[in-house]
């Protein structure tokens, strides 16, 4: 990325006056240290190409080949020196993974779309038309993701919101279909190698998986829409007497957007009046990266007024919608936003960090988390307001509040999100006696459904042992 960006760099004019604009355009867009560092790798580079320019007006014919041959050896010792910036490899880094994973997804639902599709091809008559129409289909819902993407860079919310449910609600039931197919070629495979006789042609297995998958889709969609209120209680002396107790609601992974919007939002203020916290933190994720306008929705929040103050931190998806305008959202909405910050409320600390993927966009990720904990005490009581449910042993806390996995939103997605991230949804207590809770979250990402992993609002109470 650096080598192609130096060299288109090289191929603008070398007017003076062009290069001194060059570099307050620079000057303004990279105000961050680590960012600086970059722009001085162009500038330098801009700065040896007009040393080698005067050097060369008297020898014109030469001056094309001496300063390629320079142009390459400054590249290449240059680029070492600046790509040893830590922050720089981070990004890169972070990129490829991200990258590799968009690639692996891409291939994986290709795969499902083939497997799903030659069912079709079997249980039915073959004829062009029918290979031409599943090839056809098959193609267009692999890519849909994308279109949406696109859809929603024009901001054509009509098309973008019809695009999503149809591509959502197929990749639904697509997963669903694979995944009870799967089970019936595994009896048919075990039945053929026990020498059992398997009861369904292909036409019956296609009709049983297909009206399998449709009935678990609709279980899917009805459990998604039943928020539930999970409670749970911790006690410690660290919360004075006179406080006696102090609640917090905890909302996560809403991914308000063309999707969930308006109605859903209702359901979730209204467990929040039922249970009247006292205070209410946003564990990321609030809204969705397909983009919409959130102005309207940020109204609901400001219908609640817990005592003690409203908190939020962002999450990878407030990166992917635009971290500015998921701030300004937040914001709006009433949230006071902790980056890399801590704020005091009802008798506790509460501190927040940013989701590391921001540092993957080339965003700046606040994530240290040892300025905000400067002025805390020992005996301080802290809850930490973590995105992604991985816990560091270095940063001191009593209590980490993530979200972001959904409780695997699907099953047995749960499965695959405990092996990856190594804990589990709810309350667990550390080896060290410290606690991690990982809510499930409220919303739905991707398809609109939840299958045994319903949607949650948390309920914590934190109470004086010395009450």
């Amino acid at each position: 990325m650096l080598r192609v960006s130096i060299q288109l760099i090289r191929k603008l004019p070398v007017d003076p006056l062009f290069r001194r604009q060059s570099k307050l355009i620079l000057d303004e867009s990279m105000g961050s240290n680590q960012w600086g560092q970059l722009r001085l790798i162009f500038l330098r580079c801009l700065w040896n190409e007009s040393v080698q320019e005067n050097q060369s007006e008297a020898d014109p014919f030469s001056h094309r080949a001496d300063r390629r041959r320079c142009s390459q050896r400054q590249n290449l010792s240059h680029l070492k020196k600046r790509t040893d910036n830590p922050f720089l490899e981070e990004i890169t880094t972070r990129s490829v993974e991200m990258l590799a994973f968009f690639s692996m997804a891409f291939l994986i639902y290709g795969v499902m779309h083939i497997y799903a599709l030659s069912k079709v091809w079997l249980a039915f008559p073959h004829s062009l038309g029918l290979s031409l129409a599943l090839a056809l289909w098959g193609l267009v819902m692999t890519i849909s993701p994308l279109i949406i993407w696109q859809l929603a860079k024009q901001n054509w919310h009509s098309a973008t919101a019809v695009t999503s449910w149809v591509t959502y609600i197929w990749m639904g039931l697509l997963f669903l279909f694979c995944c009870i197919a799967l089970l019936f070629d595994f009896g048919h495979a075990l039945a053929t190698l026990l020498g059992f006789k398997w009861p369904l042609n292909e036409s019956m297995a296609f009709r049983t998986v297909g009206l399998l998958a449709l009935a678990m889709l609709g279980y899917g969609f009805v459990e998604a829409r039943q928020i539930q209120v999970e409670e749970i209680k911790i006690t410690t002396p660290k919360l004075s007497p006179a406080i006696g107790r102090v609640t917090i609601a905890q909302i996560s992974d809403l991914h308000l957007g063309v999707m969930l919007g308006d109605e859903f939002l209702e359901r979730v203020i209204a467990k929040l009046r039922e249970i009247q916290p006292d205070i209410v933190v946003a564990t990321g994720d609030i809204v969705d990266g397909q983009g919409d306008n959130l102005n309207e929705l940020a109204q609901h929040f400001l219908t609640i007024k817990p005592p003690k103050g409203a908190y939020a931190i962002i999450g990878n998806h407030e990166v992917y919608a635009g971290l500015e305008n998921s701030l300004r959202f937040l914001r709006s909405a009433g949230f006071t936003v902790l980056r890399g910050e801590s704020a005091a409320a009802g008798g506790i600390i509460l501190v927040g960090i940013d989701d590391p993927s921001a540092g993957a966009l080339g965003q700046e990720a606040r994530v240290d988390t040892k300025k905000a904990l400067a002025s805390v005490t020992k005996g301080d009581f802290i809850v930490l307001l973590k995105h992604q449910p991985v816990v560091d042993r270095e940063t001191p806390f009593d209590l980490q509040l993530s979200g972001h996995i959904h409780g695997g939103q699907i099953f047995p997605f749960g499965l695959l999100t405990r092996l990856i991230y190594g804990v589990r949804t709810g309350l667990t207590q550390l080896a060290d006696g410290r606690w991690l809770y990982v809510s499930r979250g409220a919303g739905t990402w991707g398809p609109p459904i939840r299958i045994f992993a319903a949607p949650e609002i948390t309920l914590v109470t934190i109470e004086s042992e010395n009450k």
